[in-house]
């Protein structure tokens, strides 16, 4: 049984070890950002090309209230679906709120979910199959942990099982050591994937917006022509 707990023991600090020499997810939330803020950008770009001298150049063609009334509505829906757009795509720079039940309730987290039940054990490892799971381990072995510290404190410097505590209470630091890890890296993920859910957003509705800003401007010539 010893021998049993020492190498379940080793391979959960190799796994711990192995997860640790990964790059943290929460390292692709800055570049995600950065490219919410390009699109920004560009949105602002294409808002001041369809808005800014075009109008102004062709508003001398414009006669009567019915044209005036059309080029009206489609500098109108430009302005809407460009705004749409910023409106949008700014989400993705505010950061998500992310808690231990995020990973169950979010719903930019549906195919992560997905994801994690098709293979829970590279996620939870030998803890469980769930965060909860997850989450009693932690409480377990760190109340053994507590429970051996006790036993030591009244064994003794000299006493007969001060040997065997000792190991056993290192062993139950490292699981709960290797379970806290577990914890963190799949918040990281969680909130990681969050930020990547927004940003796949934002380009939807980046696509959407400008191409009703398009059809804003058509309509504006259209009226102006």
């Amino acid at each position: 049984m010893v021998g049993g707990a020492e190498e379940t023991g080793a391979t959960e600090t190799q796994g711990g070890s192995l997860a640790s020499s990964l790059p943290s997810p929460l390292e692709s939330v800055a570049d995600m950002r950065a490219t919410a803020k390009w699109i920004l950008a560009a949105l602002a770009v294409t808002g001041a090309a369809l808005l800014g001298g075009g109008p102004l150049a062709a508003v001398g063609k414009i006669h009567g209230p019915g044209q005036a009334v059309t080029a009206y509505a489609g500098l109108l829906l430009s302005l809407v679906g460009i705004g749409w757009a910023i409106w949008r795509t700014a989400d993705a720079l505010i950061p998500p709120l992310t808690t231990p039940r995020s990973l169950d309730c979010s719903p930019l987290l549906a195919d992560l979910r997905v994801r994690i039940a098709c293979e829970p054990e590279s996620f939870y490892g030998p803890f469980g199959a769930s965060a909860n799971d997850l989450h009693r381990a932690l409480e377990f072995h760190s109340t053994v942990a507590r429970n051996i510290e006790r036993l030591l404190e009244s064994e003794g410097p000299d006493g007969p099982r001060r040997a065997l505590l000792l190991g056993k209470l290192t062993e139950s630091r490292m699981t709960a050591a290797n379970v806290h890890a577990r914890l963190r890296s799949l918040w990281e993920l969680a909130h990681a994937w969050q930020v990547r859910a927004q940003l796949r957003n934002a380009r939807l509705h980046s696509l959407a917006g400008g191409a009703v800003a398009a059809l804003g401007a058509v309509v504006f010539l259209s009226a102006a022509s």
